[in-house]
This record gives structure tokens, C-alpha cells and sequence, in this order.
């Protein structure tokens, strides 16, 4: 079974962006991303496979020094090949590099079971707007994305494991706050 560890938002992002994929759904020119269950988020990683006791674990162990951080949706980005997506991309932040640094650290053991595009130095950080885009397509696509895209700031509040095709939500884990450390 294939495993996906993502980032997820704060409540008024995951709105924004559900909204979008909304308003793509009626264009019917890619992968239903409401219909399939799936939730707005930054991957950090997909594996072919897990042991998810272990997983589980590993990740209670990490968060425990990582808090909630900001990001900001500022660009549209394109990956045109295999499976045609379109995305928001973040900005490039020391947290979220660190987060997915140490992720990939605490995992090592699961790397050959990893896919290439999220491991380190191979890694383009994003939330999928839409998948399964036809070249041909892209274009009427990103004018329906810019007719409502704003740019925002998201909260990453939370990180967990789904299982893939289909979706399913196994585990999630909420990030401390950076007004819990007290003085």
C-alpha cells in the first residue's frame, strides 16, 4: 500500500483552497480532488510502503520540537509532465525546510521505499490545485484559478499519514504553538 506524511492547514486555508477545487470540479478537465476524499496539504513525503506503528512513533517523536509556522501563497506553479498539475507554491522557509529535513532524517530506514520527487535536494514543496490536467487543458485551467486566486498566509497546523488510491485519513497530529513556550 502506498503512504503520504503532509502538512496541513489552518481552517480558513483549507476553505480557500477547497473552494477552488470546487469551481475546477465543474470544469471536468483533470482529477476530481473533492471526490477522492482528498484534503488540502503539503506532502512531505509517499512511500511504497510503511510500517505504520512505527510511523505513528516517529512522528509524535519529531513534533515535539516543531511548532506551527506560516507560509504564504504568493505564486501558481506548473508541473507539465506525467500527470499535468497545477499548484500553489509557498514561500521557501527555514520551518518548512526543517520540518521535512528532520523528517526525512527520523526515516531513513524507509528511503528505497520512497518516492524521488520528496526526498531531499529533489524535493518542489506545494498544494495541489489540480492533477491529472491535460496539457492541452492547462490554460483554461489556470484562468479559472486566477479569477478567484488571492494571494495568502496559511498556518501549518498539523501533520499525518493518509493511505493512497483510495484516500484514507490514518493518523493525524497537531503541532504545538509557538505561544506555548512559555518564557
Amino acid at each position: 500500500m502506498t503512504y503520504a506524511v503532509n502538512l496541513y492547514f489552518n481552517k480558513e486555508a483549507e476553505h480557500y483552497i477547497t473552494n477552488i477545487w470546487r469551481k475546477l470540479e465543474g470544469l471536468e478537465k483533470g482529477k476530481c480532488l473533492i471526490c477522492h476524499n482528498s484534503r488540502p496539504h503539503i506532502t512531505l513525503a509517499i512511500y511504497n510502503d510503511l510500517d505504520l506503528a512505527v510511523t505513528k512513533e516517529r512522528l509524535k517523536s519529531l513534533i515535539r520540537d516543531v511548532y506551527s509556522f506560516h507560509l504564504k501563497f504568493l505564486q501558481i506553479g506548473i508541473f507539465p509532465h506525467n500527470k499535468g498539475a497545477i499548484f500553489l507554491t509557498p514561500n521557501l522557509t527555514d520551518d518548512l525546510f526543517r520540518i521535512h529535513r528532520h523528517f526525512h532524517e527520523r526515516f531513513k530506514d524507509f528511503e528505497k521505499q520512497g518516492w524521488d520527487y520528496y526526498k531531499p535536494q529533489s524535493w518542489y514543496p506545494h498544494c495541489t490545485l489540480s492533477l491529472e490536467t491535460p496539457t492541452e487543458a492547462i490554460p483554461s485551467v489556470l484562468e479559472e484559478i486566477l479569477k478567484v486566486f488571492r494571494p495568502m498566509e496559511v498556518t501549518i497546523t498539523s501533520m499525518g499519514i493518509v493511505s493512497l488510491d483510495p484516500i484514507d485519513y490514518l493518523f493525524e497530529i497537531e503541532l504545538g504553538k509557538a505561544s506555548d513556550l512559555a518564557p
